[in-house]
């Protein structure tokens, strides 16, 4: 026993080779704590709060565009006949899910419609046609949508909303 001694034992000279070593090791530890923080906070609140804003946005560009679309392709007011097929390219999915485009009326006013099965996903938008047109139908985002117009003058003009699955006589 040495009577110097009082505190702690000194360091031996193989223990200064371990500081290194650990504290690397600690550098890489809160490196990987950091790291998984910042993924947490992005995949639990951010990145779905801006996945479902995203998902907003595009299902209403979608309506405008499908609407857009439906009225080129009814003529004016003064034409006599018509028996048109427009094509009408609707996004696979939004915000992952497939969805709906439904034709109607709404209090005797034509309206399109989203359907989506996420609730804050949707809308409905009023259509600026000639009177005495009737609009039915509803396209599906699955598959090659289509609009057909057809028009007499006795009738009115009819716009039918459909999809790959429908031929464009039998809605």
């Amino acid at each position: 026993m040495n009577p110097r001694r009082v505190g702690p034992a000194e360091p031996q000279p193989s223990d200064r080779g371990l500081s290194p070593v650990v504290g690397k090791t600690l550098e890489l530890g809160v490196g990987v704590l950091f790291v998984a923080l910042l993924t947490a906070t992005f995949f639990g609140g951010v990145a779905p709060d801006y996945r479902a804003s995203v998902g907003t946005e595009l299902g209403d560009r979608t309506l405008v565009a499908a609407a857009e679309r439906t009225e080129a392709a009814v003529p004016p007011d003064d034409a006599v006949r018509i028996d048109r097929r427009a094509g009408l390219r609707l996004p696979e999915t939004i915000h992952g899910d497939p969805y709906r485009v439904v034709a109607g009326q709404v209090d005797g006013v034509p309206v399109l419609t989203l359907r989506h099965p996420d609730e804050r996903i949707g809308g409905r938008l009023r259509l600026s046609l000639p009177d005495r047109t009737v609009v039915s139908g509803a396209a599906t985002s699955a598959s090659p949508s289509w609009i057909r117009v057809v028009g007499s003058e006795e009738r009115g003009i009819r716009v039918t909303l459909g999809d790959g699955a429908t031929a464009a006589g039998e809605r």
